[in-house]
């Protein structure tokens, strides 16, 4: 096999750059002849910490290195699949779904309470509509509050005080080893998590043959069924 060095493009968060490190020794494991180097990108929603997420465009948090894989300037970058474009980008293929942590959504706040036990009027950070929906129709009562950075800024955000309490993914927790600050974890049903949460997804060129073939060696073919499932449901309640 080629030595050919392989650059893998990724976000500069620590959550993005754990996740990268997945990727990287799954990879160094099943192809240790293949040189790997990482190289960190900034996405236009990394640079955009005062508009609301809702307002952001689709592609936010993956452009950038999108646009590097297009151009050749890397040959992989790992994403957290969620925040994939639901349509897809010509030219680019989701080449592995390695590893999926817990997708359920998790409560952070600095003192032991749950969602329920929160005073009126208390103040909880999240990203998403899909959160402060379910907020709103579990504790009407409470104030949401738009929460913006990576994840370990927004969880010393509530233990600073500037919010009583955030929702966050579980798996981004898990991952940074911030599971210390979860009060609650929430069932599938009580709210329901975003489509392929907790997922990895590892993009190539669609016609760069060499790539795809590495990164089907650490593809996950069960994981990535139930991710394709839980996208497809929620393309047809787009549509």
């Amino acid at each position: 096999m080629s030595n050919r060095r392989i650059a893998i493009g990724t976000r500069r968060s620590p959550l993005a750059l754990h996740q990268t490190q997945i990727v990287v020794e799954l990879l160094g494991g099943a192809h240790p002849e293949v040189p790997l180097e990482i190289r960190e990108f900034d996405a236009s929603g990394d640079r955009m910490l005062d508009v609301p997420a809702p307002l952001l465009a689709a592609d936010a948090f993956t452009d950038t290195i999108e646009r590097a894989l297009l151009a050749g300037d890397i040959d992989v970058a790992v994403h957290s699949y969620k925040d994939l474009p639901l349509e897809g980008t010509p030219g680019l293929t989701i080449a592995a779904v390695p590893v999926r942590a817990d997708p359920r959504e998790a409560l952070v706040c600095a003192r032991p309470v749950t969602l329920r036990e929160l005073q009126a009027g208390a103040v909880v950070g999240t990203s998403s509509i899909r959160r402060t929906e379910a907020v709103r129709r579990l504790r009407p009562d409470l104030h949401v509050k738009p929460i913006r950075g990576p994840v370990d800024m927004r969880v010393a955000k509530v233990l600073a005080g500037e919010y009583d309490a955030a929702l966050l993914a579980l798996a981004g927790l898990e991952r940074l080893g911030l599971t210390q600050y979860v009060t609650e974890i929430f069932d599938l049903e009580t709210m329901p998590p975003a489509a392929a949460q907790g997922a990895l997804a590892v993009q190539c060129r669609t016609a760069d043959s060499f790539t795809r073939d590495l990164l089907g060696d650490i593809d996950h073919a069960g994981l990535r069924g139930e991710v394709e499932s839980e996208l497809r449901a929620l393309r047809l309640a787009a549509e």
